[in-house]
């Protein structure tokens, strides 16, 4: 079996947010895996691109507008579940990469009950309960990114870290035993002390003169490098809803949602490069440095709604999705691999878990408005718009530096970005056709770390007794930017162009009781 050492980062988060700002791999989807959405839910919310929130009726329908739990004539059940397939494309120094996942999804589960009232002059005309479990975000993936013509080596990446940190040479130790050379590197000097550590071990640099000056071991290219990075993820976002809703009168309807969010992600990447320059003594001819990142946690939010029924055709709604308050925690474990100029291997794989301290994430709230216009019992026609200011992303405590810098990021490289949802359904007797269109606005300013999204869908619904089976197909495109080390600060590497295309399959059962 094999031993795994555990170290704790006991400095507050501090050393958890440098390997945040440093590198670790936050690529264009950090942010968007605890506040982005893949608009899962039942095939026929998924059939018209989520487009429901003067609409209600449908139990993922609540996500976005929670009155529309009492539009609900009936108590009703559903299960869903997806086939799921991201195909990636990167293209990097004029080379291009295609890889492609697929597997399964269990994208929602729950049920809502319906409590009439039998005063006919009481204002409440009606009350819901509802509880529903969805999926809010599919974490799997793989993509590779491969190319030649970049100047700067992997190397860099050490040498910055050390120079310009002065990391003392007293975490250069030569320990056989590599466990305790990156734990007493951690003693040191924190995560920087660790990279310096790594560098140091696969030959990239070597201490200078004076204490806390280095210098390079990869020299001066002439040639540009042959690098790339090989990246696989697991996990989810998923959130258990209670709903309440109720109907006051004849038009209006109001509601609201209690969200539990769990949160369970792991990610395994390889920076690999190739020197194409002529080598020197000792100099490295490749390497690979690899990063293991696991992320779990918590978080709480709440939704408020209202529709009201303007004439017996016209829904308009208003919803309110708070900010959703994670409690997270992220252990890391690295190892690099080097082979030097006459082919000789060097392994440096710690068998050490860095623990760090929990850290909280705030995630922008945000606002849709809706309309819905229904033909008797033919069909419907509905619009949903939402807005959400992503640069009020908020890591916490708020008056620890670090945190303060990635905040300072967050305020000046986001935005707020809108997003439009069409849907549409037409009914010929038992059978429901639908479609609709999604567009998703990019929330960067500057660097387009990830562009705007665009999807469409199409399903069909049959209804049998009491019971409906719903089929849905989803498509959706968008491009992002990330390199062989994505470094939120002083990026060295230039960006690869990578874009994800996912497609669903949906399959719902539904049954009125």
């Amino acid at each position: 079996m094999m031993y795994i050492n555990k170290f704790i980062f006991g400095f507050g988060a501090s050393l958890l947010t440098l390997g945040t700002i440093y590198a670790q791999e936050n690529n264009p989807l950090d942010i968007s895996r605890y506040s982005g959405s893949d608009m899962n839910g039942t095939a026929r919310f998924r059939g018209m691109s989520g487009a429901f929130g003067a609409v209600g009726g449908d139990l993922s329908a609540l996500k976005i507008n929670p009155a529309g739990g009492a539009i609900f004539n009936y108590n009703q059940a559903s299960f869903s579940m997806s086939y799921l397939n991201k195909s990636n494309k990167t293209t990097y120094m004029n080379n291009s990469e295609s890889k492609s996942y697929s597997g399964l999804d269990i994208g929602q589960v729950g049920a809502i009950f319906v409590f009439n009232s039998d005063d006919p002059s009481a204002t409440m005309k009606k009350f819901t309960v509802g509880f529903n479990y969805e999926g809010s975000n599919n974490l799997y993936n793989d993509y590779r990114v491969l190319g030649t013509g970049q100047t700067n080596s992997l190397g860099e990446y050490f040498y910055q870290i050390a120079s310009k940190n002065q990391i003392p040479h007293a975490v250069l130790s030569n320990d056989p035993n590599i466990e305790n050379g990156y734990m007493d590197a951690g003693d040191i000097a924190g995560f920087d002390g660790q990279q310096t550590y790594l560098g140091y071990r696969a030959f990239l640099i070597n201490p200078g003169d004076a204490n806390g000056e280095y210098t390079r071991n990869f020299g001066s290219p002439t040639n540009a490098f042959t690098q790339g990075k090989y990246v696989s993820s697991s996990g989810y976002n998923s959130k258990f809803s209670g709903n309440f809703s109720a109907q006051l009168g004849d038009r209006l309807f109001v509601g609201g949602n209690l969200n539990l969010h769990l949160f369970d992600y792991s990610q395994t990447s390889h920076a690999v490069e190739y020197n194409h320059n002529t080598l020197e003594k000792d100099m490295i001819r490749s390497l690979e440095f690899s990063n293991y990142l696991y992320t779990y946690g918590t978080g709480f939010s709440f939704n408020l709604g209202v529709i009201g029924q303007v004439t017996d055709q016209l829904r308009a709604g208003v919803s309110y999705e708070s900010p959703t308050w994670y409690n997270l925690h992220d252990e890391l474990t690295q190892g690099i691999q080097a082979t030097n100029y006459d082919n000789k291997n060097n392994f440096t794989y710690p068998q050490v878990v860095n623990i760090y301290d929990r850290y909280k994430l705030q995630t922008p709230a945000k606002y849709t408005g809706s309309l819905a216009y229904v033909f008797d019992q033919k069909g419907l026609i509905s619009v949903d718009y939402g807005i959400r200011d992503h640069s009020n992303t908020k890591f916490r405590p708020k008056n620890d530096h670090t945190y303060s810098e990635l905040n300072k990021f967050y305020d000046a490289e986001m935005k707020a970005a809108s997003e439009l949802r069409i849907g549409a359904e037409y009914r010929i007797k038992q059978v429901s056709l639908r479609a609709g269109y999604r567009y998703e606005e990019s929330p960067y300013k500057n660097i387009k770390y990830s562009g705007d999204l665009n999807s469409f869908s199409a399903g069909i619904g049959f209804e049998f007794g009491n019971s409906r089976l719903d089929l849905a197909y989803t498509h959706s495109a968008r491009d992002y930017k990330t390199s062989v080390l994505d470094m939120k600060v002083n990026n060295l590497y230039d960006n690869a162009t990578w874009k994800m295309k996912e497609n669903w399959v949906s399959l719902s059962y539904n049954i009125n009781f």
